[in-house]
């Protein structure tokens, strides 16, 4: 009776580990990224913030653009290949603020290239923003309407009838935005 018991128990044990790996594989890879000097303590806040809300996120903050583009966009690509290689189902959701905006854009269309799907892209507030290509499935564009702000609005690249894409603008401030519960929420809902 005992090696029958043991032999169920190793089999259901192995049932919930196959159905935890598998779930987890299907779990979407959420990275965001701060905007320049976001290392600061009251200026990253509102991504770091987000990031505490998304599973299995990661969130980079840096102090300069050096850092951003020598350092943390290559290492999101170089993660997000390899991601694809061992799970091209896995979802890859890209959110930015700022000019880690800029900086998510830029990597959604580096991903377009090579051919790895973008589930989700979330701008906010980039300055200096890429067309979205039809490797993203949903894209959120959020912008704000005080005086430091950059009102700059996203758009699909020519022949792209593939994306949803939303535009949203909030009375907030630029650094504020990244905090702001309804972006929060529309970010929570769209990588859904």
């Amino acid at each position: 009776m005992i090696k029958i018991l043991g032999k169920n128990f190793l089999a259901a044990l192995l049932s919930v580990i196959a159905i935890s790996f598998v779930t987890s594989q299907a779990q979407a890879r959420t990275y965001i990224v701060n905007g320049l000097a976001s290392a600061v303590p009251f200026i990253g806040y509102g991504m770091n913030n987000l990031g505490k809300k998304i599973p299995g996120s990661k969130v980079f903050s840096y102090i300069t653009s050096i850092e951003g583009n020598k350092i943390i966009k290559p290492n999101i690509l170089k993660d997000i290949e390899a991601r694809y290689k061992r799970n091209p189902n896995e979802p890859i959701n890209l959110i930015g603020i700022s000019y880690g905006a800029n900086m998510v854009s830029d990597i959604a269309n580096r991903l377009a290239k090579k051919g790895i799907p973008v589930n989700y892209l979330g701008i906010i507030e980039g300055t200096s923003l890429k067309s979205i290509k039809s490797n993203v499935r949903r894209a959120q564009n959020f912008i704000c309407t005080g005086a430091e702000c950059s009102k700059r609005r996203v758009g699909l690249a020519g022949g792209n009838a593939v994306t949803q894409l939303n535009q949203y603008t909030y009375d907030d401030g630029h650094i504020d935005l990244g905090n702001n519960r309804g972006v929060h929420s529309k970010i929570l809902s769209g990588i859904r």
